[in-house]
């Protein structure tokens, strides 16, 4: 059933109108015949809104016509008009009840034919009751046709509702992995930024407590290298923060001249002179041949690499980095010759979850664990055809 408004109310009622105007002029000045035409016609007005009434109140008007009335008036139209309505615009049950009023009616339309002075023939039944009947079916054929083309309108608008919907709902699910990409990734820079800086921080404190202990005027020496650690890692957290904000370098609180790109395969050698000899560094290939995002892969792998032996292998501990570069693959080894297995932590924590994470985005991959004759080793390969490239991310 369609919900009533204003509108349609109007436009049918205006049809009604229409059809009882035309019956009332041919039923005129007969006052039975005219109250049949509006009672005809009337449920014409509702025939959308309630088509159940206006289908009870036609036939009911329809038998009175037929009682009534010597000849069939203009506002039997009335009759195909309901059929299509009821076929077009309500449901299945209602549209076929009207179909089987209206047949009926059609059957008993003959009955004025006894009317007429000369004998009624069958040919004549035959032909009356086809042409009622036929008119009946047409109607009733061209309202359910209009039927099922809003029906296949209206089924093709959700279909493309639904695909908005989903558009929209991967969108925003797309929308969404991205940021969460992004924070991982961020959460990922912040570690290694804050645990490298704070161990190479520690290890120099601990360092220059000895060393000042024997010469105290190396401590401004070791003084100034904490505090320039120091420096670069705010630096950096304020970079990483200015980046999430969207504000650029400036946000950071420097000039955008002062905005140091990010750290990659030539920034190596500084990361290891900062442990005060602690580490040996072997570098075979052409390091120029390694592209933005895999060099800074390759200093994060030795970053985080080092901060574990700073923080696992012990205070006597070596490290020796070798970090071969050849036409097929970037093969970096980095092991320490430390407690190993017999560490309070392996290092399995959130930093080498961190590290297999940069190297898959290379198609690479990567082993660490406690060497065989002691110590820890990290071991990450990355093929140099995604290696001197960007990182599918």
């Amino acid at each position: 059933m369609r919900t009533p408004d204003g509108s349609m109310l109007l436009r049918d009622a205006g049809l009604a109108l229409g059809v009882a105007a035309v019956s009332l002029f041919f039923a005129y000045p007969r006052p039975v015949a005219m109250a049949v035409v509006l009672g005809m016609c009337a449920p014409l007005v509702v025939r959308r809104a309630y088509p159940w009434v206006a289908l009870a109140a036609l036939t009911v008007a329809a038998v009175v016509h037929v009682v009534t009335q010597e000849s069939p008036t203009v506002a039997v139209v009335a009759v195909p008009i309901m059929v299509h309505s009821l076929a077009r615009w309500s449901t299945t049950a209602c549209a076929r009840a009207g179909l089987v009023v209206a047949l009926a009616g059609a059957v008993v339309t003959p009955v004025w034919l006894t009317n007429r002075p000369e004998e009624p023939t069958v040919a004549g039944w035959a032909t009356t009751i086809v042409s009622a009947a036929g008119t009946v079916v047409i109607a009733f054929i061209a309202g359910r046709r209009d039927h099922d083309r809003q029906e296949r309108e209206t089924q093709r608008e959700q279909e493309r509702a639904e695909r908005r919907r989903l558009e929209l709902a991967e969108h925003e699910r797309a929308v969404q992995a991205a940021a969460a990409g992004e924070r991982t990734a961020m959460a990922r820079e912040v570690h290694d930024i804050v645990a490298h800086s704070l161990s190479v921080i520690a290890v120099q404190a601990e360092g220059g407590r000895a060393l000042t202990a024997r010469d105290p005027r190396r401590a401004p020496e070791i003084l100034e290298t904490v505090a320039e650690t120091a420096r670069e890692a705010l630096d950096d957290l304020r970079e990483l923060v200015a980046m999430l904000r969207g504000d650029g370098p400036a946000a950071a609180g420097r000039p955008e001249r002062g905005y140091r790109p990010a750290p990659g395969i030539g920034d190596i050698d500084e990361l290891v002179s900062r442990l005060d000899g602690r580490v040996r560094l072997r570098v075979a290939g052409n390091r120029r041949q390694v592209g933005p995002v895999a060099g800074m892969t390759v200093y994060r792998l030795v970053q985080e690499s080092l901060t574990n032996a700073l923080r696992h292998a012990g205070p006597g501990a070596a490290v020796d980095v070798r970090l071969d570069i050849g036409e097929r693959a970037i093969d970096l080894v980095v092991r320490d010759d430390g407690y190993g297995a017999s560490a309070a932590a392996d290092g399995r924590g959130t930093g080498l979850a961190a590290m297999r994470e940069r190297v898959q985005l290379h198609d690479g991959t990567l082993t660490a664990g406690p060497r065989s004759g002691g110590g820890f080793e990290v071991h990450a390969v990355l093929p140099t055809h995604r290696a001197t490239g960007s990182a599918g991310r």
